[in-house]
């Protein structure tokens, strides 16, 4: 593994938790890209550094809550700090995902169709402007970008906020590998 490589690994997750832990929008928002280039990329960094280490990653969430049955299922939910078990509320059961199950949470929904960890990121990444800046392409970018005009937490939008308690979880799920590194150079 090239050097270079490590330096980006380890500065970026620097950058990361740097990132979900301030207040200002613009910061938050570089998470997204950060996120991106970890996972969502063509060949994501995590694979090429993870490549001769062969960590099995698991990511620790508090799942949404689910409707019971007979029960209309919400309008409207956000997970917010919900996702992160450090800042979820007490007694909610932690559940331990591979990667491709943590992509896949549902972490926000209106009118009845679900948005994942995953549109979040790239909707951030690749709408809002944290790589690109551009506009909506689809129904689910569209009414993401609607539910934020009209929504936010903690003086946010949703999606933005939403970010924070992603880009923890990641940190914690990144931890084994980084010490792995930090230990081998």
């Amino acid at each position: 593994m090239h050097s270079q490589q490590v330096n980006l690994f380890l500065k970026t997750l620097e950058d990361l938790e740097k990132r979900v832990n301030q207040q200002d929008p613009y910061e938050i928002l570089g998470a997204s890209a950060l996120i991106r280039k970890l996972f969502l990329d063509d060949h994501p960094l995590v694979d090429q550094i993870n490549r001769n280490h062969k960590l099995k990653l698991s990511f620790e969430v508090c799942l949404p809550t689910e409707v019971p049955p007979g029960l209309p299922k919400p309008t409207m939910y956000t997970i917010q700090d919900g996702l992160d078990p450090n800042t979820s509320r007490p007694g909610k059961q932690i559940s331990i995902l591979t990667r491709d199950q943590f992509f896949k949470v549902s972490v926000l929904a209106i009118n009845g169709k679900e948005y994942t960890i995953k549109d979040v990121v790239l909707f951030e990444a690749n709408i809002m402007g944290a790589v690109h800046a551009g506009s909506p392409k689809n129904e689910k970018e569209n009414v993401l970008k609607t539910l934020n005009a009209h929504l936010s937490v903690g003086g946010y939008p949703s999606s933005l906020r939403q970010l924070k308690a992603i880009g923890r979880v990641i940190l914690k799920a990144l931890s084994p590998l980084k010490s792995k590194i930090e230990n081998n150079v």
